[in-house]
């Protein structure tokens, strides 16, 4: 009789249990596992201080002798370091499907294991074998309305070419360096898109921190891109405005930046732009990218504690680019782009002039190994170096050859220069006017196929400074990475 009613029980939990199971159409598990070694040297563009590579608002060791200030005697770091993941992917009924994607990027043995006196090892350092959440999003298509996707959740975006918005660097186990280098780049959204082939719309909400679960210190990103494709000439043509909405840069010690009124105020950027791309013919590519931005800039709390006087933001950014594809067996292109982020010359606390520096938001387009991360993920030893996210020019050759065809060779050469002045001190910004030369940078990359599923690569790059660095900030610094890549 027990066993009876115990098959009894276990087939009514079946029957409920069916309908439930049977909403799953498809179920895909996918994910990668990416091994690399890095050397470097000099990242800090200061010769003999004991320092490879400081992340930007580290202190960097004085130059003049073996100090270990950092814990090593050497101007190289030298380390491993692995991103693995795993992405499930399912597919449920009436046009729903879900992504969970999770993470585990580290240094190889980067935590610090101390022995007690029983010889038994404890972990001192931060999780580095923890799984991180990366993806989790539904997305619903022909919602409501047929041409409607609706995607909400944990995801990626990557919008044209990435010049305004595609990267959202994140290292929350805080163990890793190279954060260039991190898996984790997504963005709490909610995504709308409209296919009405050949346009495409998408408007998306984000949050990008939420601070004390009330709106005045929070930072929210608002997008509105519109895509065109032409059916000739493999052309395209977009539009777009990302407004990111910042009342977290300046909040500190629980109090918000008010006006007299009692508001919250805080950093507010509009970005207005737009990309034309095109083949006149098969074998050359042109394009362009234009962009505006407008808003309200504050700086920093002054030394009477007293926030300055808003200014107004009046910043722009272009890039203009070219590509020749010559036929060939090895398939060799040639490609010159030129790139502008506009700066600002005064940057005095009390200014109260238009505000010109370039915000560089969510920017997933790079062009080179080292300089376009120095002072916006790695520190250098010059205080007056400025982030390359903002108030840089620079012109870039590109080759590239397939002399196999699982084997591409690539080679970058990049001239980079200011594109406002600047001077020694923020404070009196009409004096000590520096050069305005940035330097060059030579990158060699080779990228080998050795299966479908299995890729090997090498990255060779030199940054040597320019005018602007002088002795002992002015040192080349080196950047050498290979990796081998596993996707299934």
């Amino acid at each position: 009789m027990k066993h009876l009613k115990a098959l009894s029980v276990l087939a009514l939990m079946l029957v409920l249990a069916a309908p439930a199971f049977a909403e799953t159409q498809n179920v895909k598990v996918s994910g990668s596992i990416d091994a690399y070694w890095f050397y470097r040297v000099n990242y800090d563009l200061q010769d003999n201080n004991d320092s490879g590579a400081i992340p930007v608002g580290g202190a960097v060791p004085a130059s003049g002798g073996t100090t270990n200030t950092t814990g090593h005697s050497s101007d190289a770091d030298d380390y491993f370091r692995s991103n693995t993941q795993i992405e499930v992917s399912a597919d449920l009924t009436d046009n729903v499907s879900t992504v969970i994607n999770i993470v585990n990027q580290r240094d190889w043995n980067a935590d610090d294991f101390v022995a007690d006196a029983n010889f038994a090892t404890t972990n001192t350092g931060p999780g580095e074998f923890d799984i991180i959440l990366d993806l989790a999003y539904v997305q619903m298509k022909e919602i409501f309305y047929s041409p409607l996707t609706l995607t909400i959740g944990r995801q990626d975006l990557f919008f044209g070419r990435g010049f305004i918005v595609g990267w959202n660097p994140q290292d929350p186990q805080g163990v890793t360096q190279a954060d260039e280098f991190t898996q984790i780049q997504s963005f709490d959204a909610i995504r709308a898109t409209l296919d009405f082939n050949p346009w495409t719309l998408d408007f998306v909400y984000s949050k990008i921190r939420e601070g004390s679960h009330d709106p005045e210190d929070d930072r929210d990103l608002w997008i509105a891109n519109v895509n065109y494709k032409f059916a000739e000439y493999n052309a395209v043509a977009e539009g777009y405005y990302v407004g990111e909405m910042d009342r977290n840069a300046l909040r500190t010690a629980g109090t918000s930046l008010t006006n007299d009124s009692g508001g919250t105020k805080g950093n507010d950027t509009h970005t207005l732009g737009g990309r034309l791309q095109f083949d006149p013919i098969s074998q050359i590519t042109l394009g362009g990218e234009l962009a505006y931005q407008f808003g309200d800039y504050r700086a920093a709390k002054l030394a009477t504690a007293v926030f300055p006087e808003g200014r107004d933001r009046q910043a722009w950014a272009a890039n203009i680019f070219a590509t020749y594809r010559f036929d060939y067996t090895w398939k060799p292109e040639i490609t010159v782009e030129y790139v502008l982020f506009s700066g600002e010359t005064d940057l005095g606390p009390t200014s109260t002039q238009s505000y010109g520096a370039w915000n560089g938001l969510y920017r997933g387009k790079f062009w080179t190994a080292y300089a376009d991360f120095r002072e916006f993920v790695y520190a250098t030893s010059d205080a007056g170096d400025t982030s390359s996210a903002t108030n840089e020019e620079f012109v870039q050759i590109k080759g590239a050859i397939k002399p196999l065809d699982d084997l591409l060779l690539e080679a970058m050469f990049t001239y980079l220069w200011f594109s406002e002045d600047i001077h020694n001190t923020a404070t009196n910004p009409n004096t000590g006017t520096r050069a305005n030369e940035i330097g060059w940078e030579i990158d060699l990359l080779a990228t080998y196929d050795y299966t479908e599923d299995v890729s090997f690569g090498i990255l060779a790059g030199w940054f040597v400074p320019g005018d602007f660095y002088s002795d002992p900030s002015d040192a080349t610094a080196t950047d050498i990475v290979s990796s081998v890549k596993v996707t299934f």
